[in-house]
Parts: structure tokens; sequence; C-alpha cells
């Protein structure tokens, strides 16, 4: 299993646990904490990787057992561009082999030190998964703009990563993009320009405004889109991120909606919950234009 295709399975596994993330009475963009989780390392754009424990060719096939597991970090680093706080990391400490990234993006009224820790557990903790941080002057209440600065984001925060952890950094010719509410809509804005960057994507609980869900899948599946997973922990997302489904479906991509079955009509955002798997329950479902081409693949 190549290292896209674990990304996208611990994912689809994960988002069990995602599913559960419903803060009751938590209202639209606004993020439930998660407690007391502890404050990230901050690591500037000064590193060149050179902390990092690592051996000589490090990146070469047969390698990955001869140099000492990756370490020296904590699980959460905040990294820096300048002065910039540009994003923060979640570092597969233990890893003896360079590991993908993972692209995650936190809803609004949040921030990404809270969202990161969720998306480790969802992915458990197998690449590096990246966490933009948004836009905005609240720190505690971050956003998003548009594509444009999404992207310039994304940028800055992915390549302090690869300076801070050289070639730990596994090079992929696609990355896996997700995002929650406010980010699952700067995921299909994003992917849809970008669809060979980001051929697998996760769009979670962006009901709130769906025009973009349900608008993306042309363009992204015409321009080389694989894979869609479509979440919903809402009662009231489920319709249109099932039509957002089967619009990708019936461009020949594989989608797929997801909805939470134990979760509170009135909840959005986050819980503990959702990182230690409690309670879970899914009903997941492939898009029926999917189904019929899967069907007539099987007849030839």
């Amino acid at each position: 299993m190549c290292a896209a295709e674990r990304i996208e399975y611990l994912a689809a596994i994960g988002l069990v646990l995602f599913a559960v993330a419903c803060a009751r009475r938590a209202p639209a963009e606004r993020a439930t904490p998660l407690g007391d989780w502890p404050p990230p390392l901050v690591v500037s754009d000064a590193s060149d990787g050179s902390d990092v424990q690592d051996g000589p060719d490090a990146g070469a096939a047969g390698d990955a057992g001869e140099r000492p597991p990756l370490g020296g970090f904590p699980e959460q680093l905040e990294l820096l561009d300048g002065k910039d706080k540009v994003g923060v990391v979640s570092v597969p400490l233990g890893a003896r082999e360079p590991r993908p990234i993972m692209i995650a993006l936190h809803g609004g009224s949040e921030k990404p030190e809270r969202a990161c820790p969720a998306w480790r557990g969802i992915t458990e903790a197998y690449p590096f998964v990246i966490c933009p941080r948004g836009w905005g002057g609240n720190e505690s209440r971050l956003g998003w703009r548009n594509a444009s600065d999404t992207n310039q984001r994304i940028a800055r925060v992915v390549a302090a990563t690869k300076k801070t952890f050289g070639s730990w950094v596994e090079d992929t010719r696609s990355v896996v993009l997700a995002g929650f509410s406010m980010g699952g809509d700067q995921v299909a804005l994003v992917a849809r320009r970008d669809p060979q960057t980001y051929r697998r994507i996760v769009v979670g609980d962006s009901a709130h405004d769906p025009r973009v869900a349900l608008a993306f899948a042309g363009e992204w599946v015409t321009g080389g889109g694989e894979r869609a997973l479509f979440l919903c922990t809402t009662s009231g997302c489920e319709p249109s991120m099932r039509a957002a489904a089967r619009k990708v479906a019936r461009e020949n991509a594989h989608a797929r909606s997801a909805q939470c079955s134990r979760c509170d009509a009135t909840g959005h955002g986050w819980s503990r919950a959702q990182r230690d798997g409690r309670g879970t329950r899914l009903r997941a479902r492939r898009s029926p234009a999917r189904r019929r081409s899967s069907t007539r693949s099987r007849a030839r």
C-alpha cells in the first residue's frame, strides 16, 4: 500500500472517530475547546533539519532501518516563517522512514493548535499532518479568506516543515487535503484549482455554505481528482454533502458520504471523544452513481 493510499485508508477509518466530534449546542463555526492540550513547541524557519535524528542518504530505499527513529520533538510543533506564525505540524514520532505530508484546514472561529491533534488521531500519527494558520486578528477565532490566500498559507507552512525535517518528509506526487466546516469549503476551492496536487480530499461538515462543495466536482475530477469523502456531524448537513458526493461520482471519481448516527442534531465542533473514539457510529454511503459504475465494471 503506497503512502497516499495508507493515509486515505486511515482517514476513512479515522473519520469514523471524527464523526463523533459533535459539541452539544456549539454554534456553527465555533469550535468547542478540546481541553488542556499541551502548548506546541515553537520552531523557527532557521532550522535546516540538522538537529533531527537522521543519517546519510536517509531518503534512499533500503536505508530506512539503518537510522534511529524520528525523535527529539514533541507531538506538535509550531512553525515560524521569520517572525510570523504559519501553522503547526503533527510529528510522526518513531518513524524510521520518510513519511508523507497531509494538509488539514481548521474551521472558522478556530485555530490550528486545536484542530491538528484531532487529525493526528484520525491518521494514527502516520504522516506529517500540517495545519496552516488561518486569517484573522484574533488568534483564537481564525478563519479563511479565499483560495489564493489559503494556498499561500499552505505553501509557507509546508516549506517550514520540509526545512525543519529535511529528508524525513517523503516526496509524493500528490497530497491528501482535508478540512472541517469553513476549512471544508477551502478544501473544495483549493482542490478545484489544483487537482493534480490534491487528488484525494476530505470535506467535513461544510453545509453552512454548501455551494462550494456542490460546484467543484467537474473541474476537480477532469483535472485529476480521484477520491473524495464528505463527512457530516449534523443532520442538516447530510442532504448537501450526499448531493456533493453524487456530483463527484457522476464525474467517474470515487465518492463517499458519511453521517454520524449519534451526534446531536445541533452539534458542530470538536470534542475529545473524536480523538479517543468513544461512542463511534457512522453511516457511510457510496454514491448511487458510483455503485452503478462499479457494477458495470464488474460486468465487463
